[in-house]
């Protein structure tokens, strides 16, 4: 497992996101019941509402679990089109966080996690152990990981 040391910011978080585009196939986003969207969490939600493949009500997903409460979680297919949003909509990857977005982006390949984030916490973490894949994220300009 790769520690993300500080958060990827600017070019970094660009890359970081693009890497992920190209190596993983869907990611999620996290709506928690107990924190109210903003208007700009709902324009953000009725702006992905085309590209949604699911919505599961689940206590758990990579690096949170919830007792006694659900939160939506949002499923995607990694398009090109949602790529564009998620590198204009933020420029930081601990900036998905409600209300003003949905929370806790994280990447998928092949079913397994692959880039996991805990944003209120500043936390992220990238699980591979290909060389090609951890070539590539050494590659990435500024990230600080271990």
């Amino acid at each position: 497992m790769i520690q993300i040391l500080e958060e990827p910011i600017g070019v970094t978080y660009k890359q970081l996101i693009s890497l992920a585009f190209n190596i993983c196939d869907e990611f999620i986003l996290v709506k928690r019941d107990q924190i109210i969207l903003n208007e700009n969490g709902k324009t953000f939600i009725d702006e992905l509402k085309p590209y949604i493949k699911e919505i599961r009500k689940q206590e758990e997903w990579p690096g949170t679990r919830l007792f006694g409460h659900y939160a939506d979680v949002y499923y995607f297919d990694c398009k090109e089109e949602l790529e564009e949003i998620l590198l204009t909509k933020v420029d930081r990857l601990y900036e998905w966080m409600q209300p003003e977005l949905l929370e806790d982006l994280c990447f998928y390949k092949n079913g397994e996690e692959w880039l996991v984030t805990i944003a209120h916490e500043n936390e992220g973490f990238i699980k591979t152990t290909e060389r090609q894949e951890i070539l590539k994220i050494r590659e990435i300009e500024g990230i600080m990981i271990y």
